[in-house]
Order: structure tokens, then C-alpha cells, then sequence
């Protein structure tokens, strides 16, 4: 993943699994990632965002305010050949925002 591919817009659309944990959403959701690192998200608010690039997996953590005060989410990309890149929220239920734009 470089900066350009991780700016953008991205949709949780396949959020009707079993609910795992509260952190992520379990609705429609759009995640955007913008260049200043900051993002917009329905279910999370305005936040920060910080990228880690790896050789074998780019690392996404996020801070936003919530009614109890600061809270974060700490997860990676999917960028598999032939797919949209993905942040992967819960791999074993295959939740995910995919990148629409």
C-alpha cells in the first residue's frame, strides 16, 4: 500500500455477520481516509489516523472522541492482486470496509 491507494473512500457493506465487538460497526458505514490524516466515518466521527508501512502488511490505527472520552481502533489493509484494497475489522468473520473510491 502506498499513500495514494489508502486515501479514499471506503464502505462497510457486509456488516450483518455476529456481532464480535463493539468497536466496529454493524450497519452501513462510510470510512474516508483523508490526505491530512484525518477521516469522517458515520459510525466513528472525525478522527486522526496513523499508517505503519510494512513490507508484508500496512498497519492502520485511528483515534476518535467518543461520550467516555478518546478511543481508538488498531487494524490492517488487505491489498490482495485482483481486489479492492480492504481494512480488515474482524478477518474470521470476513468484516471489512472495502475501498469504493
Amino acid at each position: 500500500m502506498t499513500k495514494n491507494t489508502v486515501e479514499g473512500v471506503y464502505a462497510n457493506t457486509n456488516y450483518g455477520n455476529e456481532i464480535c465487538c463493539l468497536e466496529s460497526p454493524h450497519k452501513a458505514d462510510t470510512l474516508i481516509l483523508k490526505s491530512d490524516r484525518t477521516f469522517t466515518s458515520g459510525y466513528y466521527g472525525n478522527g486522526t489516523y496513523k499508517v505503519n508501512y510494512g513490507i508484508l502488511t500496512t498497519e492502520i490505527d485511528w483515534t476518535y472522541e467518543y461520550e467516555f472520552g478518546k478511543a481508538g481502533h488498531s487494524t490492517y489493509f488487505s491489498n490482495k492482486i485482483y481486489e479492492k484494497p480492504k481494512i480488515i475489522l474482524n478477518y474470521d468473520l470476513n468484516h471489512y470496509y472495502e475501498k469504493v473510491e
